[in-house]
């Protein structure tokens, strides 16, 4: 299911992927309700919930008027409660408690954790004994103007922090030119803090309850262009999941440490990824995560940890490459030509009839997209937009092509780069789309026919069933 919950005009709507925005309740009456927390607009931090079998969701309610426009991150403990942590207009770090109670979640006051300089892309969690940590970025632009991971922590439930909001907490980095992103957590009476510092490292360090200390920084990987595209996860049995992606190697990767040692580093797929997330079933890691296949469009992936390495395959049915797409020239010797691995790919100008050189042409060409699952949404490039032609948009009810306009509006491949919603969301697509052949091959088609001849001939570069949203949020049990 994919199902359209807000539109929101802020930089990153649904956070940083190390961080938390979405929990399931994990006990009493509201037992498996969902609850989401994102940005709807440059300042407001939104919440909205769901109860199974989420098909509906509540209105949205306004927690948070005052945020800066960058990532936030939240915790729900056992009661349900959502602990949020967030940067504001000015710059500092805030606390904001989110009771819940008889089946609402009460805003609170917001409490500063910290005011010195400029601070970003905090984390909270609760450790053992209880305590309250806020691990954050701050940019030190009263002295050297670099960003440090720092952590501060509140014995006191959340009112006080440190010494207070002017105490910048203890610097677990030796600082970069570079912003940094951080997620933590905890494994017993250790608590474990994992950071990308300097777009080139994936480093960690671990404070020992017990003693109350910090640890050594120690690396996990370096390598070319590590940003906020990691995430950590604790398994039933108390390892730390770390995977990451590595976008100047094209990689996606996962190490896995016992409490004494670390594996070895496994390849996930080789890919330009984003956003990956990583959950513990049954003590075997799930790695969920954005493909990006070109042109700055997504297709959600999942990875599921077999024997030494990972199987993987695409998440949606309703998101990925099509099976297959034919291009239909209506008065050519060859009407028909298979063109699905062109549109695949982001190559330049390779999806056209070869007799007439275009996408579409004349009246009655046509482009067939077929899936053998129903989609919602298409994402055309095009090397050479048309213009002077008009199409129609059609599906199959099973007796005829049934012509529709498509959600997000009228296409006429006129725009080199169009994102095209057949329909708002997988909830609402056409019930009475079915199952036909096209080229004596069955699956659900899209037909785009020409009813206007085009005066300047489209072609095609990349034709996909993808969006451009690449922030994943997985939802967490509890905390």
């Amino acid at each position: 299911m994919q199902k359209l919950l807000d539109t929101s005009g802020a930089a990153r709507p649904t956070g940083s992927p190390p961080q938390r925005e979405l929990f399931r309740v994990p006990g009493g009456v509201f037992k498996g309700r969902l609850a989401a927390l994102y940005m709807s607009s440059t300042s407001a931090i939104k919440l909205i919930y769901s109860d199974y079998p989420h098909e509906s969701w509540s209105s949205p309610q306004i927690i948070v008027s005052n945020s800066n426009d960058s990532p936030f991150s939240a915790y729900m403990d056992g009661s349900g409660n959502i602990h949020l942590v967030y940067t504001d207009s000015s710059k500092d770090i805030k606390y904001l408690e989110i009771t819940f109670a008889s089946g609402a979640w009460t805003a609170g006051s917001a409490v500063a954790v910290v005011t010195v300089d400029d601070n970003y892309n905090p984390f909270f969690l609760i450790d053992a004994d209880e305590n309250f940590w806020c691990l954050f970025v701050n940019h030190n632009t009263s002295g050297d103007s670099k960003y440090y991971v720092r952590a501060k922590i509140s014995e006191d439930k959340g009112t006080t922090w440190g010494t207070g909001p002017t105490d910048p907490g203890t610097a677990l980095s030796s600082g970069s030119a570079d912003i940094a992103y951080v997620s933590g957590c905890r494994i017993g009476s250790r608590v474990y803090v994992v950071y990308a510092d300097g777009r080139s490292s994936l480093k960690y360090r671990v404070y020992d309850l017990l003693n109350e200390i910090w640890d050594t920084e120690y690396s996990i990987y370096s390598g070319n262009y590590i940003d906020d595209d990691f995430d950590i996860a604790v398994s039933g049995d108390g390892k730390l999941g770390v995977t990451f992606a590595v976008s100047g190697e094209n990689k996606l990767y996962f190490k896995e440490y016992d409490g004494s040692s670390w594996s070895g580093v496994i390849e996930v797929e080789t890919v330009l990824s984003r956003s990956p997330q990583i959950a513990y079933f049954e003590n075997i890691p799930h790695i969920f995560f954005a493909r990006h296949p070109g042109n700055n469009y997504c297709i959600l992936r999942k990875a599921i940890k077999s024997g030494s390495g990972f199987t993987v395959s695409d998440y949606a049915p309703s998101i990925g490459i099509f099976d297959k797409v034919f291009v239909y020239d209506d008065s050519a010797s060859t009407e028909y030509q298979d063109k699905t691995d062109e549109a695949s790919s982001e190559t330049s100008g390779d999806v056209f009839h070869s007799e007439s050189s275009a996408l579409l042409d004349g009246i009655e060409d046509c482009l067939y997209l077929g899936k053998q699952s129903r989609f919602y949404c298409v994402a055309i490039v095009l090397s050479t937009a048309g213009a002077g032609g008009t199409v129609v948009w059609e599906y199959f009810d099973g007796e005829d092509w049934k012509r529709f306009t498509p959600d997000s509006g009228a296409y006429h491949f006129d725009s080199s780069d169009k994102l095209v919603y057949l329909w708002e969301d997988s909830e609402s697509i056409a019930s009475d789309w079915q199952v036909t052949k096209v080229n004596n091959q069955s699956a659900y088609w899209i037909r785009i026919r020409v009813t206007a001849g085009f005066s300047t001939k489209p072609i095609g570069s990349q034709i996909i069933a993808a969006a451009k949203g690449d922030d994943l949020a997985l939802v967490r049990e509890g905390a």
